[in-house]
């Protein structure tokens, strides 16, 4: 009788209903660079350069999809949906759809340090299962397993029931291009009890770069980092 361990991969299989012809591409694609195992030639093998291609593979068929789908739209607004359907947080909420914390092979430190609730790690397995697919099967198979996730995705954020979260753009712009995380500030408090507005200010290390209202933290934090994003030249 196979071990449960043994078995998760294949658990994996039928949770995304396609059943991997090279399992060394699978087994890659769930290895965190943190499990420093390995292979018979003597190379580290982790899913980073999967992480890398599935990217790209994700970009196309996101890109292809929504010009597809939405022929009204402009670029600048398809740029916007695109961003918040590719983001950390999307691709995270997608990986704990398929329960992939529990297959990844993590190291003991980061396992013990809760790496398998990780949005950045969930989001990069994500990425590098993609890019397995891709390889094991080509740009098709990929782009028929996600189809449902970006369906799904991209009519929340037309009924306006996602939203536009420009503050995880702005995180993934900052630390990709400044290796800063920003930092949100309350700058005041105005009117009635009843009816507040928050007055916000966003700041990348230590300077300001956007500010924002609303009637309460989280949408003043929101126009705040949407602020930020016209500053910077990312969105008009």
């Amino acid at each position: 009788m196979k071990k449960e361990k043994d078995l998760m991969p294949n658990n994996l299989e039928k949770k995304l209903d396609y059943k991997f012809k090279n399992k060394i591409l699978l087994k890659e694609a769930l290895t965190h660079p943190s499990f420093q195992k390995k292979s018979l030639k003597g190379k580290k093998t982790n899913n980073q350069r999967l992480e890398f291609l599935g990217d790209s593979v994700l970009n196309i068929i996101v890109t292809e999809y929504l010009y597809r789908k939405l022929a009204s739209f402009s670029e600048g607004k398809l740029t916007k949906i695109k961003s918040v359907i590719v983001s950390k947080d999307i691709l995270a909420k997608w990986a704990n759809h398929l329960s992939l914390g529990k297959y990844i092979v993590l190291g003991k430190g980061e396992d013990s340090a809760g790496g398998r609730k990780k949005l950045s790690i969930l989001a990069d397995c994500f990425e590098a299962l993609l890019g397995a697919i891709y390889l094991d099967s080509g740009l098709q198979k990929a782009k028929k397993i996600i189809s449902s996730f970006i369906k799904e995705e991209t009519e929340l954020i037309i009924k306006g029931k996602h939203g536009e979260d420009y503050k995880t753009l702005l995180q993934e712009i900052s630390q990709k291009k400044m290796k800063c995380l920003p930092k949100y500030c309350l700058i005041k408090e105005k009117g009635p009890d009843h009816k507040k507005i928050f007055c916000i200010e966003v700041r990348l290390k230590k300077i300001a770069y956007g500010s924002g209202t609303g009637e309460n933290k989280k949408e003043a934090e929101q126009d705040a980092a949407q602020d930020a994003l016209k500053k910077l030249k990312v969105i008009k």
